[in-house]
C-alpha cells in the first residue's frame, strides 16, 4: 500500500562509547506524498490528516527534551506525539533527545515507532509497520568526544525558534525587555555562528530574522522612553 507520509530518521552519532552513559539526538522527518494519480495541480493538496506517532523505548533509553511539538501522552503504551496535517511535496521535523545508559560495544535496540494518520476526515487510521532503530556502541574512544551530525544539530536549533520567540513574548509581556531582547539576539548568534562555520543559506536567514525581531521589540521601549523626557 502506497504510504502518504514517509519517515526518515537521523541519529545524532552513527556510533557512540560503549564506557558511559550518553546523550544521544534522534531526527525525525516526515514528507507527505500523494496517491498515486494525483497530478500536479494537487501537489499542494493534504496528503494526511491527525498524524500520530506512538514511540516505545528499551528500559536503557529515557526521553530528555521533544524539540517542534508537545509530548502528548507518556506512560504504559509508549509515547504519543501528535503532528497535525501535512500536504504532499512538505516535509517536517522534529527531534527527541535521549539519555542512553552505558552499554557493552555492539549494536542495541533504542526504541520502536509506529505512525498513524488518516487521509480523509471520518475514514478509519491507516497505520505504517512498527520499525525499529538501533545505535552502535562501541569501546574505541574515539567515539568520546565525536562531533554530532551537522545535519541533526542544524534542525534542532531551528527547531528551537519558535520555542525562543515564544519565550520572549512572554519576557516582554512581564515588562523584562532587556532578558527578552537578549534572548532573542543569543539565539540569534548561535545560529549565525553555526551558518559563518558551514555556509549554510537556512542558518543565516534564520539569525538575520531573529536580529530583526529584536529590533523591532525595541522600538515601544525607545518610543516610552522618549515621550518620558
Amino acid at each position: 500500500m502506497h504510504a502518504s507520509v514517509q519517515p526518515t530518521y537521523t541519529w545524532s552519532q552513527d556510533c557512540i562509547f560503549s564506557g558511559k552513559s550518553q546523550k544521544a539526538v534522534l531526527l525525525i522527518e516526515w514528507r507527505g506524498t500523494a496517491q498515486p494519480g494525483i497530478g500536479r495541480k494537487k501537489s499542494q493538496k493534504l496528503a494526511a490528516r491527525d498524524i500520530e506517532l506512538r514511540i516505545w523505548l528499551e528500559p536503557h533509553v529515557s526521553l530528555t527534551e521533544v524539540h517542534g511539538c508537545r509530548l502528548a501522552e507518556s506512560g504504559d503504551q509508549g509515547l504519543l506525539l501528535s503532528l497535525g496535517a501535512i500536504r504532499s511535496g512538505q516535509s517536517k521535523y522534529i527531534a527527541l533527545e535521549f539519555h542512553l545508559e552505558s552499554l557493552a560495544a555492539g549494536r542495541h535496540e533504542m526504541l520502536w515507532l509506529q505512525w498513524r494518520y488518516r487521509q480523509r476526515p471520518g475514514e478509519r487510521g491507516r497505520e505504517l509497520p512498527v520499525q525499529k532503530l538501533s545505535l552502535e556502541y562501541s569501546r574505541h574512544t574515539g567515539y568520546i568526544d565525536k562531533a554530532s551530525s551537522f545535519y541533526v544539530e542544524k534542525h534542532v536549533e531551528l527547531l528551537k525558534v519558535e520555542k525562543t520567540i515564544a519565550e520572549a513574548l512572554l519576557l516582554y509581556s512581564e515588562g523584562q525587555q532587556m532578558l527578552a531582547r537578549e534572548k532573542l539576539r543569543r539565539h540569534a548568534d548561535n545560529l549565525l555562528l553555526m551558518a559563518m562555520r558551514s555556509g549554510d543559506s537556512v542558518l543565516l536567514r534564520e539569525a538575520e530574522s531573529l536580529y530583526i525581531q529584536c529590533e523591532r521589540k525595541s522600538d515601544p521601549i525607545e518610543k516610552e522612553q522618549t515621550s518620558a523626557m
